[in-house]
């Protein structure tokens, strides 16, 4: 499966799982790695507010999976305010 297979088919597993009126063309994909065969993904789109998806793909067992998250908060913390004590 290539790259954008795996794009295709994890926008799509996530449209499936959610079962809402989502099209793909509404859904990025915010992150992705490749390691050894294995593909994993986090993508959101507007219409899932706060919402996002983890979507893995196991090569070994040809089984994709689908993690659905939703985000509770998002605090910033300026670069001033980092704590570097152990």
């Amino acid at each position: 499966m290539t790259s954008y297979e795996f794009e295709k088919a994890a926008k799509n597993a996530v449209i499936q799982t959610l079962s809402e009126n989502i099209n793909i063309d509404q859904l990025d994909l915010v992150w992705f790695a490749h390691e050894l065969g294995y593909k994993k993904c986090t993508i959101w789109g507007q219409p899932m507010g706060n919402k996002y998806a983890e979507v893995a793909y196991n090569r070994d067992k040809d089984e994709m999976y689908v993690d659905i998250y939703q985000k509770i908060i998002n605090n910033k913390i300026s670069s001033d305010e980092f704590n570097f004590e152990a």
